[in-house]
């Protein structure tokens, strides 16, 4: 059987009294076989790397170790959705088999279910998350150079984006015309062609590889509701959605965007109408100086279609990725509890 290897499809995994969801590749994902992982050796300090990280790459964790299987979201405590058993170890076994990890794994893999990123060992790697990854970071910067896989920290927490970003300049230098001798080439011959669906509508774009997804709908489309705050994913001012999926549009790059229905707070309104989330808002004050409000108002609407907070106190662990410098937050959460009901 060949191992999983970058750029080959995910191989799905069917775990034992695991629900389907949490072990598809809707959304990109971040795999770990680590044997000897338990919850209890997670400091509090370490999970809140691993949430800012996963946050800002708009993943989601799922640990198979002999405890279990676990998943961690961003906005999420660890969740335990399979208890060990001999049913589920034997399903934990199998998923290791088939990607190829005799000792412990961990695989980045992205939303269209791609094998991005991929690190074996047949040693334990470490007893937290935060040092497993950082294993696999260091055998990743430790790689031939001829494999181009030279990454900064920062980097790797966008493996996913980084390498697609790659592809597409790659595939842009193969299809630009070759100059006439002695002619300079001009920095734009990099740019790529690329197709967005933004509010329903087609846009045909040639861009930077490496521009965001914000920059593109800021200064190409001339979509400005969505906001530049910190350029760094942890103010969630630039959150628009991807197929109905909160993102951060600032770490996302617009190459990537290709083939979703993206979603800005434009494209709420329907027919002169506000979405009944614009409504709330305005009707409970949840706003001051409003530069947070379009990610606010985008990300409360992802929220509702997650239906995974109800309570007050769900609802600010799930919107602590977006924030208002100004304070609004009960007002924000009433918006959204009123919401909920026009919505039900």
């Amino acid at each position: 059987m060949q191992a999983v290897h970058v750029g080959s499809h995910a191989p799905a995994l069917a775990l034992h009294a695991v629900p389907e969801e949490s072990a598809s590749y809707r959304v990109p994902r971040v795999l770990a076989f680590l044997r000897g992982w338990s919850v209890e050796r997670e400091s509090a300090e370490s999970l809140v790397a691993l949430r800012a990280q996963l946050r800002g790459l708009g993943a989601e964790l799922t640990i198979l170790s002999d405890s279990g299987v676990w998943s961690f979201r961003p906005d999420d405590e660890i969740e335990e959705l399979g208890a060990c058993s001999d049913r589920l170890a034997a399903d934990i076994e199998l998923a290791a088999a088939l990607y190829g990890v005799r000792g412990e794994g961990i695989f980045v893999i992205d939303g269209k279910g791609l094998v991005r990123f991929a690190h074996r060992s047949d040693e334990p790697f470490a007893s937290t998350l935060a040092e497993a990854l950082a294993a696999a970071h260091e055998a990743m910067l430790h790689r031939s150079q001829t494999e181009r896989v030279l990454f900064t920290r920062r980097e790797w927490t966008l493996t996913c984006l980084v390498t697609g970003c790659a592809l597409a300049f790659l595939g842009g230098c193969k299809q630009q015309d070759k100059p006439a001798t002695g002619a300079r080439t001009e920095t734009a011959q990099t740019d790529v062609p690329i197709v967005l669906t933004v509010n329903g509508k087609r846009h045909e774009l040639r861009v930077d590889p490496r521009a965001s997804l914000l920059d593109t709908l800021r200064e190409r489309l001339g979509l400005t509701g969505s906001k530049k705050g910190c350029d760094m994913g942890q103010c969630g001012a630039c959150t628009v959605l991807a197929d109905g999926v909160r993102v951060n549009a600032c770490l996302t790059l617009a190459v990537m965007a290709q083939g979703k229905q993206i979603t800005t707070i434009e494209g709420l309104a329907h027919g002169g109408q506000l979405h009944p989330m614009q409504r709330a808002f305005v009707e409970h004050d949840g706003l001051q100086c409003g530069y947070c409000t379009p990610g606010q108002i985008l990300s409360a609407v992802a929220l509702l279609s997650e239906g995974r907070a109800t309570t007050d106190a769900e609802v600010r662990e799930q919107m602590s990725g977006n924030l208002c410098r100004c304070g609004a937050y009960p007002n924000i959460v009433a918006a959204i509890q009123a919401a909920r009901k026009v919505r039900s």
